[in-house]
């Protein structure tokens, strides 16, 4: 999910492109440990002013109603309850029996968020479970911060359709983003060199508290056709092993909440083509700035089944949640 503004402060220091005629190559690496704590400083320094002037805007305070951990929130009691049962019931199996492994069977890769990636991950989830009318009841810090957020995922998903989860993911977007700074990237951000390569050191920089460790990489004109001929555009970004897929373990949760949303948000609403990969094989991800995705009907997730160490997979067929 890459917004601008959000930063963790375990980021590393970027050089961003330049306006420049002559290509950059290679990949992006980090700086001296002098450079990376002055980057960590400004990283929490514009985290705390994302977070409170998210949730003091009178468009966060309309869409923020009140809560009680583990249950609906601004909701009346409706039919629907049983929704909400049938996902507690399914969660709380999940508290007591967590995977130990990651969806291949091979170790889980361990985290230390630090306070700045919990206000990030509190302002993510709290969006998430006014969109999802359900909040967890796990704590907004610590190690059960990032299970939390995932928490409200699945309330998002949870008897859903595809396409109402890709909506109702946008709808998270959406709301993170001001109108006035859709506008301001519209117009100042197109497909070119500067425009893809400054959204991939964006991403990388700023957002390994929600995929895990990312990388900028270059791309030619074989794999874009507007990179001139002998250019080299850094536009893409490696995600290692991608850590809302492994802690999910969930093929829909990765398609229908990340890949679909994503792509249409900045393909559609900011103008800016992204392709997103997902390899299942390895639990990686690329994302091409620039590079229009693959439509769905083509798209071979469609019949991709669901991990074995899924709660809720499918021992045939594509995974339930593709549909």
């Amino acid at each position: 999910m890459e917004l601008v503004a959000l930063a963790p402060a375990t980021a590393p220091h970027f050089h961003p492109p330049q306006r420049t005629s002559s290509p950059v190559r290679g990949t992006v690496r980090g700086q001296t440990e002098r450079t990376r704590s002055r980057s960590t400083w400004s990283a929490s320094v514009a985290a705390t002013w994302t977070a409170a002037t998210l949730l003091r805007s009178p468009r966060a305070r309309r869409r923020r109603p009140p809560h009680r951990p583990g249950s609906q929130v601004g909701r009346k009691a409706t039919g629907s309850d049983n929704r909400y049962k049938s996902l507690e019931a399914f969660l709380e199996a999940q508290r007591e029996s967590p995977p130990t492994t990651d969806p291949l069977g091979g170790p889980l890769t361990p985290y230390n968020d630090s306070p700045v990636d919990w206000i990030f991950i509190a302002v993510f989830r709290q969006v998430m479970s006014g969109v999802a009318s359900w909040q967890s009841p796990l704590a907004f810090w610590g190690t059960e911060a990032y299970d939390g957020m995932l928490e409200v995922a699945h309330a998002q998903q949870w008897g859903r359709t595809l396409q109402e989860t890709e909506d109702s993911a946008l709808s998270v977007i959406d709301n993170l983003l001001p109108e006035e700074g859709k506008a301001r990237f519209r117009s100042a951000l197109k497909a070119d060199k500067f425009g893809t390569e400054l959204n991939a050191w964006i991403t990388a920089a700023f957002f390994p508290f929600m995929v895990g460790k990312c990388e900028v990489e270059a791309r030619s004109q074989e794999d874009l056709a507007q990179i001139p001929e002998g250019e080299a555009w850094n536009c893409a970004v490696k995600i290692e092993k991608c850590r809302w897929l492994e802690k999910s373990g969930c093929v829909g949760m990765c398609v229908g909440l990340c890949k679909r949303p994503m792509q249409r948000m900045f393909g559609e609403v900011l103008g800016m083509p992204l392709s997103m990969e997902p390899n299942m094989e390895d639990l990686s991800c690329t994302m091409v700035f620039g590079k229009k995705p693959v439509e769905w009907q083509q798209d071979d997730l469609r019949d991709q089944p669901c991990f074995s160490t899924c709660a809720t997979a499918r021992s045939q067929g594509a995974c339930p949640k593709l549909t």
